[in-house]
């Protein structure tokens, strides 16, 4: 007799299959990241300012960042050092201690709110120097280069007659300027005014000043470092092509690129070189058209780290490349001459009327920065602008009075993100 189920009585459940249970997996967070990945990540932030915020967020990105010389190499590649303003020079000349004559610090119209955090908190007003009771109240701008600035004491008595200057890091070195009183039987003219700074981003801490001494026929150069805080002096060497009777045939100015300084012959004819690897001079004639007196003109570097000599004649702008000629020899060569009417018609509208030429101020990684000029009035406010070499575009910064010189101050690698400075290095102790 088959068993029937009682229709109150409900069907059976069927039984499950229990799971094995597994553990759930860890969560993934930001510092579960290589560093490879992050340093990455890195390269796509907009600038240096954004890097240094993030870099130094916590320990383990600001090691990632510091042991990493090729990320840094790359990020430079990428980002330029970004540029933060213009210092320009008193307005009159540094001649009597007692008068105060200090240059000062425009900034850069900047939308990126960490450039401008940046700038906010440095010491653009070089306050120290200033408020140093040692110190004479006139100083001059000598060089600006990387984020550091080399200044020259208005009091030539003084000790320490020289200053370099790190305004977003706050940093100071004083030391002496004369370093040809050492050199026994150095005749000949101190050119303090011609001095350079020569700085390196993967050696933070220290730098070097490159100064000259000429006379009727010869020329020699000194060095001070940083490390041994001491002048090395140099022989002299004979300089051709220098202009017969005359003490003072090197113009006061001087122009910097991938280590190779430049100064150009008071008669416009020839420029001198100097090797600062290896310390040795050359002499070579300046391309025809830039012996006008009337042709502004600066050395710098291409986006590239590439050597470029920028100048203008009234609104053209012309980009010289390192080339060698069917003769096997190394010389200055056009790469393009652009007319930048049309782009300051649209900068400057009915302003552009007002002036007939641009002045070359500097050349600096693949930027040269131009003043509008008016030879009718000398007196004229300028309207400084930025020139990318790469694009030929042109970039309106602000107007002010162009009467005396100005450098341009970018942004340089905080000591920090480069190795173990400071309170850094006791804190990672890597």
């Amino acid at each position: 007799m088959t068993h029937q189920r009682s229709p109150a009585q409900p069907p059976p459940r069927k039984r499950r299959k229990r799971k094995k249970s597994r553990s759930s997996p860890a969560a993934t967070t930001i510092h579960s990241l290589t560093d490879d990945l992050l340093l990455q990540i890195f390269l796509r932030l907009p600038s240096l300012a954004t890097l240094v915020r993030a870099a130094l967020a916590c320990r383990p990105w600001r090691r990632a960042v510091v042991s990493s010389p090729d990320f840094r190499r790359r990020f430079r590649e990428l980002h330029p050092s970004p540029f933060l303003g213009l210092f320009f020079q008193p307005p009159s000349p540094v001649e009597d201690p007692a008068f105060p004559a200090f240059p000062y610090f425009v900034p850069a119209r900047r939308h990126d709110r960490n450039l401008l955090a940046a700038v906010r908190g440095g010491d653009f007003f070089l306050t120290y120097i200033q408020g140093h009771p040692e110190k004479a109240l006139s100083w001059e701008i000598l060089d600006c280069r990387s984020g550091y600035v080399l200044l020259r004491n208005g009091d030539q008595l003084s000790s320490k007659a020289m200053a370099v200057v790190n305004p977003l890091a706050r940093r100071h070195w004083f030391f002496d300027d004369s370093p040809w009183e050492v050199c026994e039987g150095s005749r000949g003219t101190s050119f303090g005014l011609n001095a350079c700074l020569l700085y390196s981003d993967e050696a933070p801490t220290s730098f070097r000043v490159v100064a000259l001494a000429i006379d009727e026929s010869r020329v020699r150069a000194a060095v001070f470092s940083s490390d041994t805080r001491e002048w090395e002096i140099h022989p002299w060497v004979d300089a051709p092509g220098r202009p017969r009777r005359s003490k003072m045939w090197l113009r006061n100015s001087k122009m910097q690129s991938n280590g190779f300084l430049y100064w150009v012959y008071n008669n416009h004819k020839y420029m001198i070189t100097l090797n600062t690897e290896t310390m040795w001079f050359s002499a070579e004639e300046l391309p025809r058209f830039l012996k006008n007196h009337c042709c502004s003109f600066d050395i710098g570097e291409t986006k590239s780290c590439e050597p470029c000599l920028v100048y203008a004649i009234d609104f053209t702008v012309g980009v010289m490349l390192r080339r060698t000629d069917s003769d096997g020899i190394e010389k200055w060569m056009l790469d393009r001459a652009t007319p930048l009417d049309t782009q300051l018609d649209g900068v400057l509208r009915k302003m552009k009327a007002g002036y007939d030429e641009l002045l070359v101020v500097a050349v600096r990684d693949g930027f040269a920065y131009l003043a509008t000029a008016s030879k009718v009035d000398p007196h004229k406010q300028s309207w400084f602008l930025s020139l990318c070499l790469e694009t030929m575009k042109l970039e309106n910064l602000f107007q002010k009075e162009y009467d005396s010189g100005a450098h341009p101050y970018a942004m340089a690698w905080p000591p920090s993100l480069v190795g173990n400075y400071g309170i850094f290095a006791l804190e990672d102790g890597t």
